[in-house]
């Protein structure tokens, strides 16, 4: 074998070994880009973890620090809970700036979170494990480029039952909102599931918890069920007494969902389009049919005025 070939197998052969060690192991690829098996001996079911990514700016210019890369954590076997949780980290702190951002593959909404926290009276970037009672057995592995002023990729837990542990030395734990920005330049963006925004449980294909702000909405719907059927000849349109009737025993107008159920369900667009558009048109059929009615009263009254005064006109002349 010459030198060469194991120059190339070295790295490999560290890789597979860290991996079944399960111990704090580093092996670097090239300057800051490594591969850590995190320690994670303190982690156990029903605990709450953060992996430490590196230290960041806290009223005192820093050097450059900094976490590009992915962390995988993984549980399963043939009698276990299988989770599979995959985090990669885009962070940065130099001078007197923070900037993160960071994408997460994970299981229903136990999802990694960005935190900060002060830890050994240095203020920390941190990602927060996801929690599910079961945890990863097989640990924490990161690749990737790293460097931190304080310690680097650091598994602490911070709570065991709802229990808080390692207030000695970790505390000040908080939701940290990311800075990057993340851009997809792309001719067309197919998502095959649904979209949550502002909601970690979407029930639609795209589920938002916030206002969404647009210069056009255009809604689908199919052409039979578009209410110009009220315009036909055979469509029976509500008659007046029977709407004050409905409105006096229900409170609101036929067909239109009542307040309470809105507010718990909301509603369709589509539909409740559909039907105001529904309502607009059998109002607009009365209003046809009342001017028709005003009309002819008014034809009346004009013909009972020409009548009285043709009759005053006679009753003068016979004077």
């Amino acid at each position: 074998m010459n030198k060469s070939f194991w120059k190339s197998i070295i790295p490999f052969v560290c890789l597979v070994c860290s991996y079944f060690s399960g111990q704090a192991q580093v092996t670097t690829i090239s300057g800051d880009y490594i591969h850590k098996v995190i320690n994670a001996a303190a982690n156990g079911h029903y605990t709450n973890s953060l992996i430490l990514l590196h230290e960041i700016y806290d009223g005192t210019l820093i050097g450059d620090n900094y976490t590009v890369g992915t962390i995988v954590a993984r549980r399963g076997a043939a009698t276990d809970l299988n989770r599979l949780n995959v985090a990669n980290i885009n962070s940065s702190s130099a001078y007197n700036a923070i900037y993160a951002n960071l994408i997460s593959n994970d299981e229903d909404s136990f999802s990694w979170k960005l935190k900060t926290c002060k830890y050994n009276g240095k203020r920390y970037l941190a990602l927060d494990v996801p929690y599910l009672g079961a945890h990863h057995t097989h640990g924490f592995q990161f690749s990737g480029w790293t460097r931190s002023t304080g310690t680097s990729l650091e598994f602490v837990v911070y709570a065991v039952n709802g229990v808080p542990q390692n207030t000695n030395v970790l505390s000040e734990i908080v939701d940290y909102k990311p800075t990057r920005q993340l851009t997809h330049h792309v001719s067309n963006f197919n998502i095959l599931g649904k979209v949550g925004i502002g909601t970690n449980n979407p029930t639609e294909e795209l589920s938002v918890k916030g206002n969404i702000r647009a210069h056009q909405i255009k809604v689908e719907s199919t052409a039979s069920t578009w209410p110009d059927y009220v315009f036909k000849d055979d469509y029976q349109i509500p008659s007046l007494v029977e709407t004050e009737k409905f409105i006096k025993e229900n409170g609101h107008l036929s067909e239109v969902p009542k307040a309470e159920t809105v507010g718990r369900e909301g509603y369709s667009l589509n539909e409740m389009d559909k039907t105001l558009l529904k309502k607009i048109e059998e109002i607009t059929l009365h209003l046809i049919q009342k001017d028709k009615e005003v009309t002819k009263q008014h034809d009346e009254i004009d013909n009972l005025k020409n009548v009285i005064e043709q009759l005053r006109t006679e009753i003068k002349m016979k004077k």
